[in-house]
């Protein structure tokens, strides 16, 4: 699949896409009590699906456990919801916007799809269990590409999803930071 690209924007409730603020209302409620939500974006592949992202409360615990198979940030793909009142917010990330893909966006700055990745670190040991294991890279959120007013959650750091080649189900690849 060709590359797409969407950027950070101010908060505008007009676009489905957010990062921060509180989980949509669809999955308030299983939310474990020790994730809260990061953001969710509209799913590049399947219409009208969201793909939702949580991360584990504790920086400690999520700094501990950045790359598969123990890794805590979970992926939930499910419809678009509104967004609810619930306390799983991450009390520190602020409120942000996600652009439409777009097919070029000259210099990649905060969500990439398809094609390659663009590592802070290339190292093998984050990769190659994921491709082990029959996944492959399927999007990145790069906090370079934040807007002002966000806070980095991993350390001014780059989050990787993957999908697996059969299932198609999106997991939590790793997360890297400089």
């Amino acid at each position: 699949m060709k590359e797409k690209f969407a950027k950070c924007l101010p908060y505008d409730n007009n676009l489905k896409g957010r990062i921060g603020g509180a989980p949509p209302k669809l999955i308030e409620k299983l939310i474990l009590d020790q994730y809260v939500f990061y953001a969710t974006l509209v799913h590049p592949e399947k219409d009208k699906i969201m793909i939702s992202i949580l991360i584990h409360k504790d920086f400690d615990i999520l700094l501990e456990n950045n790359i598969y198979p123990k890794i805590e940030v979970q992926v939930v793909e499910h419809e678009y919801s509104e967004e609810g009142n619930s306390d799983k917010r991450h009390s520190e990330l602020g409120k942000g916007s996600i652009s439409e893909y777009e097919d070029s966006q000259g210099k990649f700055l905060f969500i990439k799809v398809f094609g390659e990745p663009q590592f802070i670190q290339h190292k093998n040991y984050y990769f190659e269990d994921l491709e082990k294991d029959g996944y492959s890279f399927f999007l990145q959120i790069d906090e370079e590409g934040y807007s002002d007013d966000l806070k980095c959650v991993f350390m001014y750091g780059a989050l990787y999803l993957y999908k697996h080649n059969t299932t198609e189900m999106i997991i939590a690849g790793f997360w890297q930071y400089s």
